[in-house]
């Protein structure tokens, strides 16, 4: 067996540290793998030395290609054996786009979490089978020692952080809430926010997070002025790979208010690292954490403001999932407060990491790929299958 695997691996983005890691399970399971990149940005991010070596093999003979690209990207090819479509959604269903008519012509589809395999398909009419192939993560990188990050404010203190995009998706003012309502000024915390505002600059990314901390303690009230609140340290200069461990090292408890993650690495690597994790209790984080941070009930609520994105996803007649502030209050007090109960969670955290590494993901895509990894389809789903087979 000879695998094609296009992706955007080499965009220096979530997605493409997703997909390097996919590649590299391949590639450490025994699978013959041919990665070829598709560009979706004018970035160029850090490409393990492997992968380059794997770019200059040839793709002829493959009968297998792996096409982890948006569903609208997708095409079915009948030179290959098996046609496969590795996607990722956030939202409940996407069937206001063509990503069901796509995905339904290929022979499986691979998402990275139980919910989308067994929930989202059936609410998109998707029959197409799902197997759930999980994010990989190069477990080594955890066991080093990082040297902390110099950053004013933050000495001494308890620091909560945050990595990742300004979107509305992310609700990093839900994160500015839950922290200056729970915590005066006079105890001993912090908040870090590490995240840009893709298409824009470091100086404007500030401006940004800034104009939304300022709307949020205005609109708080809790102080007669903002220069009463905690200030907060927001990072917007790019970092490397090697950067964002050390600032997960220095860091203490990280905390996502977004309404939802098909993953979500930041989150992971936080568990991995032993920085328990706040996030909300769906998709991806809803499979992984489990006793390895705190997850948060969410209320579902019709997507919105997402305007940053295709015209065709997140629009108001899906839905997202959204953390209560209140109980993100809870557990970062939690936190905060109870050193033993974190060590806990710190322990069990450390060692699920070992369960995505590269070894263990590549033997479940080489079993599914091999025929020997059944489909987690529900009843719904089936019952979906056999009538769309039945008209057909």
């Amino acid at each position: 067996m000879k695998v094609l695997y296009i992706g955007c691996y080499r965009d220096g983005t979530g997605w493409a540290y997703a997909a390097q890691n996919y590649i590299l399970s391949l590639d450490m399971a025994g699978v013959d793998v041919v990665p070829r990149c598709v560009k979706l940005n004018k970035n160029e991010g850090e490409i393990p030395n492997r992968i380059k070596e794997l770019e200059k093999k040839s793709e002829k003979g493959c009968d297998v290609v792996i096409q982890h690209v948006l569903p609208h990207h997708s095409d079915f090819n009948g030179n290959f054996d098996k046609n496969i479509s590795l996607y990722v959604a956030e939202t409940d269903h996407c069937k206001n786009t063509c990503w069901p008519e796509r995905i339904n012509l290929m022979d499986q589809a691979w998402v990275p979490n139980n919910f989308m395999a067994k929930q989202f398909s059936v609410n998109s009419k998707i029959f197409t089978p799902h197997y759930v192939v999980p994010h990989a993560c190069d477990v080594s990188k955890y066991q080093k020692d990082y040297e902390k990050l110099e950053i004013p404010f933050i000495e001494n203190k308890f620091v909560f952080y945050f990595i990742g995009e300004i979107n509305r998706r992310k609700n990093i003012s839900a994160v500015m809430k839950a922290f200056h309502t729970e915590f005066s000024i006079s105890e001993d915390v912090a908040l870090v926010i590490k995240a840009h505002l893709p298409g824009h600059g470091p100086n404007e990314s500030e401006q940004h997070l800034r104009q939304i901390s300022d709307g949020v303690k205005e609109g708080l009230k809790l102080y007669s002025s903002k220069d009463l609140y905690h200030p907060e340290v927001f990072i917007c200069d790019y970092m490397t790979d090697t950067q964002i461990m050390r600032l997960h090292a220095t860091c203490d408890c990280f905390v996502s208010a977004s309404f939802g993650e098909a993953w979500g690495i930041p989150i992971f690597d936080a568990m991995a690292m032993g920085k328990t994790p706040i996030c909300g209790n769906s998709f991806g984080p809803k499979d992984f954490l489990k006793d390895c941070g705190y997850l948060v009930e969410c209320r579902e609520e019709n997507c919105f403001g997402m305007m940053d994105t295709f015209d065709e996803l997140y629009v108001g007649d899906e839905s997202w999932f959204s953390p209560s502030i209140i109980e993100i209050r809870k557990r970062m007090r939690q936190a905060f407060e109870n050193t033993e109960e974190r060590n806990a969670i710190i322990r069990n955290g450390i060692e699920r990491a070992y369960d995505y590494s590269y070894s263990s993901v590549g033997n479940i895509m080489k079993s599914i790929l091999n025929d020997e990894h059944d489909s987690p389809l529900c009843t719904e789903q089936e019952e979906f299958r056999k009538s769309h087979e039945r008209v057909q």
